[in-house]
């Protein structure tokens, strides 16, 4: 705490300074200033929490000083200390905030008393400003997620609660436009090198792209960017067109290059779009996204990479039966038991000698055979004697705490932007290899994978997650993960993740703007009732009464 004494007479200024015992009131600096003019300025240096203050000086006076006070620093205790006992001087002082008026000559008494209840105020008040700043910094870090929220409800066909429209005037003050269409950036199209640098970061590279990207489009009020949450591989751009355009704005391209050179300079990689129809907005934005979705999936992953796709450039699909993984599962899941590198790569080769007679590959089924995988390791995990029940199960087709089930999301391209289907297959190979070796070690990772645990759910709180996805994500079975979460932590894992939503809640609760059924949803609950349910349970209030009071 420090304290400015304001008097134009130096030894009132000295009496005030050996009157008072500083150290026990908790002042450890105290500045001297011979007028206001001065005292201003060392206002402006130090930041004081306390000004005791004559009122009749030369340069400027007293009132000055405190309406100075209480148009740049309001949050500063004023004390002051005059000759003169006059009505006017004193409700000058009340006016412009000042706490005390005490007369001279001083009482040592008195201004103890005085500079005790100063202190008391600006601790009292400094707390609450840090309380007041602790929330809106979280709900800082929130308004990205509601509007990721928000705009990816727009795919299901509808706005729901008529909020696109509020979030676009809040941002840029301008009310939504007549039609748009939705253009999908497919993170999965990463390089390997990037795919590599953000395996255990893939957030921060969500937050990189949207931020790129709406930059870009906010830049020339072409449009916003937001995450996917529907799905965990994209980014959605809404760029406005003119409502009676056939076709995309000739400039469309341009705007996606240029989004493609800042992620080139950021992240050294280019990435693919799928660049849907021109719709209605809000109304039509599903039937563009679908659009911009089927262009990146009927892509030909094996033709020379292009990276801005449309629905009519996607061509005629040949007629030829594509393999599926799961028909040579048999030889795959023998192998990953019997835990030989020879045996996985023989397994794998024997698949992808099918693949490599394909004439054509599309990110759809691209995408199929990472299901087909993710299906086969979750039989496998249900098997009878092959699952992680226990620390130490040699049996258990278990894969580490952190991995993701399949080998990964992103698409192997060789130097001409083609699928390359050698790395496809290595790929492959290495993921099983790495799965089989993890079989002995799945008691250890069991035991240390709480952590991970807690750590997923505080950053997925607000999506729907049960027992079984969290079991999955980690490769463990729902029984053992349940009893050891709650040994760890001394709390059900399904307990713990209700009561980080009903905190997240609470903070939502608190802007009027939103609607129960919004908040209930924003925290990870489809059901409103069942949401006043759960938080009425932990706080012992609805969630109105939670607002009102």
């Amino acid at each position: 705490m420090k304290v400015v004494i304001v008097d134009d007479e130096r030894h009132v200024r000295e009496a005030v300074r050996l009157l008072v015992d500083w150290e026990t009131l908790g002042i450890r600096e105290v500045h001297e200033a011979a007028n206001g003019e001065e005292a201003s300025a060392l206002i402006e240096r130090v930041r004081p929490g306390i000004v005791v203050t004559d009122m009749m000086m030369p340069v400027r006076g007293g009132l000055d000083l405190l309406a100075w006070l209480q148009a740049h620093r309001p949050e500063i205790q004023k004390i002051v200390i005059s000759g003169h006992d006059d009505f006017h001087l004193v409700r000058g002082t009340m006016q412009h905030g000042g706490q005390d008026y005490l007369l001279k000559p001083i009482d040592p008494e008195q201004l103890t008393g005085a500079l005790a209840r100063a202190v008391a105020r600006w601790n009292e008040q400094d707390q609450s400003r840090k309380h007041e700043l602790a929330r809106n910094m979280e709900i800082n870090q929130l308004r990205p997620v509601m509007r990721d929220r928000i705009f990816s409800d727009l795919l299901g066909g509808s706005d729901p609660y008529g909020n696109a429209q509020t979030v676009l005037l809040s941002e840029s003050g301008a009310p939504h436009p007549s039609s748009c269409l939705v253009a999908v950036l497919d993170v999965d199209s990463a390089s390997a090198e990037v795919a590599d640098r953000y395996a255990r970061h893939r957030d921060l590279l969500y937050f990189t792209l949207t931020n790129i990207a709406d930059e870009v489009l906010r830049r020339s009020d072409r449009g916003i960017a937001c995450r996917n949450l529907r799905a965990e591989n994209e980014i959605l751009l809404f760029v406005w067109t003119d409502s009676r355009a056939a076709r995309p704005d000739p400039t469309l391209e341009e705007t996606l290059s240029e989004i493609n050179d800042g992620c080139f300079m950021t992240l050294k990689c280019r990435f693919d779009f799928g660049i849907g129809t021109a719709q209605p907005f809000p109304q039509g934005a599903s039937i563009s996204y679908q659009s911009a979705r089927s262009a990146l999936h009927d892509r030909n992953l094996l033709a020379e990479r292009a990276y801005y796709y449309q629905p009519e450039s996607a061509g005629a699909r040949p007629s030829f039966a594509a393999p599926r993984l799961d028909a040579f599962e048999e030889g795959l899941r023998l192998a990953v038991l019997g835990g030989s590198d020879r045996q996985i790569g023989d397994a794998v080769a024997r698949w992808m000698a099918e693949v490599r007679r394909m004439p054509r590959i599309s990110g759809e089924q691209l995408q199929r055979w990472r299901t087909d995988l993710a299906e086969m390791l979750r039989r496998w995990r249900e098997t009878k004697g092959t699952r992680a029940d226990a620390p130490g199960d040699g049996r258990a087709l278990s894969g580490e705490a952190d991995e993701d089930p399949n080998p990964s999301g992103v698409i192997p391209m060789d130097a001409h932007g083609r699928l390359d289907l050698d790395r496809l297959e290595a790929m492959l190979r290495d993921f099983l290899t790495a799965y089989a070796r993890s079989r002995s070690a799945a008691g250890q990772q069991a035991q240390s994978a709480i952590p991970a645990v807690v750590r997923y759910i505080e950053q997925h709180y607000n999506k729907e997650l049960t027992l079984q996805d969290i079991a999955s994500q980690f490769y463990l079975s729902r029984e053992y993960i349940s009893r050891r979460f709650k040994q760890e932590t001394g709390e059900n894992l399904i307990d713990f993740l209700c009561r980080i939503r009903i905190d997240k809640a609470k903070l939502l609760l608190e802007n009027p703007h939103f609607k129960i059924a919004q908040v209930a949803e924003m925290v990870g609950y489809q059901d409103e009732k069942y949401f006043s349910k759960v938080f009425k349970k932990l706080t012992g209030l609805s969630p109105n009464q939670y607002r009102k009071s």
